[in-house]
């Protein structure tokens, strides 16, 4: 019998491209959504945040979540209210997960769960951070932190729990890059802030892969790092993608200050951002298709 995952936020940019794959690996995808969708190529049952409610039939043949739901990082400024709305998308789904997989029989055997490499701190700095490091005291360091405890809580349900610590995630549409090459694309891209602050990217081909190898390889379990092993820094990214697109760069780099009063607090994920270990991952066999930047992004803009 095909192993059965439920897919949450599965339909967003990256959950979508996932169910497909898992599905052409032979595994039976079903999705949990705030709404049903009859035309989907997938089961759909429903779930309700604020009602604290899910549809039991969702875990009758479950035998793991993928865990992606999260309103998204960058989409919108970091106000007090979307601040709640980030944290809730991911903490308090988590904690409703729990809650019904605690108080009613199931067949679940693991979670695996979307985090991020935010879970350090957004610093630029020439340290390589690696899963036993410590989280760190901004924002999106705290909702990664708390987001991995309340999935952590799923080993009390003798569940196998996975948190994925994902850095950029590049793909062709609905992602970063798409936002990253406009500039290129009009003959004014060029670096940002210092340039020295390090991208953690990873292909999608590479991330999809990587889910299912954690469905796949029963020894894991805990934090993994999910980024390619080549560490690239804001200007070298920005150099590959003009030689690729076949663009110039415009100099000098975009300033910090410029950033700020356009996208506010948030402008620190672009301004800052350490090295990230892949060592880990890599230890359970797992093998990147992209390991170097270069190639993903042939791969991705041709």
């Amino acid at each position: 019998m095909a192993t059965t995952v439920l897919v949450t936020g599965g339909t967003g940019s990256i959950g979508s491209l996932l169910c497909e794959h898992l599905s052409e690996q032979g595994l039976e995808v079903t999705i949990l959504s705030r709404t049903k969708r009859e035309n989907s190529k997938y089961k759909t049952f429903i779930w309700n945040l604020k009602e604290n409610f899910i549809e039991a039939a969702a875990f009758e043949k479950c035998d793991y979540i993928i865990h992606l739901a999260g309103a998204g990082i960058a989409d919108a400024a970091w106000t007090p209210k979307r601040k709640k709305e980030i944290l809730d998308s991911r903490v308090k789904t988590t904690n409703l997960l729990y809650n019904f997989l605690a108080s009613h029989d199931h067949q679940v055997k693991g979670i695996i769960s979307a985090s991020a490499v935010g879970y350090y701190g957004q610093i630029t700095s020439e340290k390589t951070f690696k899963e036993e490091d410590a989280p760190g005291n901004d924002f999106v360091a705290s909702v990664c932190k708390q987001w991995e405890e309340g999935v952590n809580r799923f080993g009390a349900l003798n569940m196998r729990t996975v948190n994925l610590r994902i850095g950029i995630v590049l793909m062709k549409k609905g992602g970063a890059l798409e936002k990253m090459i406009q500039p290129f694309q009009y003959h004014v891209g060029s670096a940002l802030g210092s340039g020295k602050q390090f991208i953690p990217w990873i292909h999608v081909t590479d991330l999809k892969e990587i889910i299912l190898h954690s469905i796949n390889s029963l020894s894991m379990k805990g934090a993994y790092n999910c980024c390619a092993p080549e560490p690239v820094d804001n200007l070298e990214f920005s150099k590959t993608i003009a030689k690729i697109l076949n663009k110039n760069m415009w100099l000098p780099n975009v300033p910090e200050f410029v950033l700020k009063i356009i996208l506010g607090e948030r402008s620190i994920l672009l301004t800052e951002g350490s090295k990230v270990s892949s060592e880990k991952i890599m230890q359970t066999g797992f093998d990147f298709k992209f390991p170097k930047l270069k190639s993903a992004l042939h791969d991705l803009l041709g």
